[in-house]
């Protein structure tokens, strides 16, 4: 029997947090608001660069959460480039450079990583004090991570929302949870207590949660966005490399359809993300809910208002049976 009260509880007192809820970094949608909220309630509260926010930007958005939540801790989420260039829609080398170097001359605490491998940047980062929470979708993925320094690490299941590894969580959740000698984070429909209960119970030390906080007053989503996932119900996602070359679930909208059986005219990533990659902005920050392209994980179906980031930290830690430290 894992004791899941000593496994939180831990994860908590090394990240400075007091529930073990950590905000995923979600382009155009979590930005200093969102963040200093998610923080003030008690959980780990997430800027999210999505790969292309401005190094001024982000410089902003950090020095904007430090003076809401004092010495709290929070994350910055920083995309690692996988095969793209200084030419690529996002994940630009050049960019990820520079957002490191903001966060360091910031005094960021915790950063955590997206899409590419972020193991030849966390010596560098450790150095600097600061704790990295890389995502992954494979066990074997989440072990290089693990034996790199890793503090934590999140392992997304297929069912999560936006770019997607290959996996159940059920399955490489638990895995990871057993092989592992750091905190893991279940990420993937972390959308109500019941949800961060089952985590708990096969092992996790915490969770990883995006959609559900899309979904908050504090986001930047736009409003067709928020409603768009207020509305959804069994079946209202899809998987897609038709944005960016890379496996992205999301909601069904006309774009989605239109690629639906046009696999081989889909192109690798960069390609494909430099003619599409605007369609995130569009779906998620401008509220184009035909040809843009909005992030949903499967239990959107289970959302059903827009509240305020405290409520819903207050709301999934209710039931959850686990106290934070």
């Amino acid at each position: 029997m894992i004791d899941v009260t000593k496994t939180a509880g831990d994860f908590c007192a090394v990240f400075g947090i007091e529930v073990p809820i950590v905000q995923a970094g979600m382009a155009f949608a979590s930005e200093a608001e969102l963040a200093a909220a998610v923080t003030n309630a008690g959980g780990l509260g997430s800027i999210g660069t999505g790969g292309i926010m401005g190094s001024r930007e982000l410089r902003r958005n950090i020095q904007e959460v430090k003076q809401a939540v004092g010495d709290r801790p929070f994350a910055v989420n920083i995309v690692i480039p996988t095969g793209g260039d200084d030419d690529a829609a996002f994940g630009q080398i050049d960019l990820a450079r520079k957002h490191i170097d903001v966060c360091i001359e910031e005094g960021v605490r915790i950063l955590t990583t997206a899409l590419g491998d972020p193991r030849p940047l966390i010596p560098e980062l450790k150095r600097h004090g600061i704790k990295v929470i890389p995502t992954v979708g494979k066990l074997r993925q989440a072990l290089n991570c693990a034996q790199a320094g890793a503090d934590a690490v999140a392992v997304q299941g297929h069912e999560a929302g936006g770019h997607i590894g290959p996996n159940s969580l059920l399955y490489v959740g638990p895995a990871a949870a057993r092989s592992l000698g750091i905190p893991v984070l279940f990420a993937g429909c972390m959308t109500t207590s019941a949800h961060i209960r089952a985590a708990l119970d096969l092992g996790a030390a915490g969770a990883w949660v995006g959609t559900r906080f899309a979904a908050s007053l504090e986001s930047c989503s736009h409003e067709n966005y928020k409603q768009r996932l207020i509305d959804a119900g069994e079946g209202a996602t899809t998987v897609t490399r038709a944005m960016t070359g890379k496996a992205n679930r999301g909601l069904r909208n006309a774009f989605t359809e239109r690629w639906e059986g046009r696999d081989a005219e889909i192109l690798p990533f960069p390609e494909q993300a430099a003619e599409h990659y605007w369609r995130s902005r569009a779906g998620v920050y401008e509220g184009d809910v035909d040809e843009g392209f909005m992030p949903a994980s499967d239990s959107c179906a289970l959302i059903d208002e827009v509240l305020p980031a405290a409520e819903i930290v207050t709301r999934l830690m209710n039931g959850a049976g686990v106290e934070g430290r």
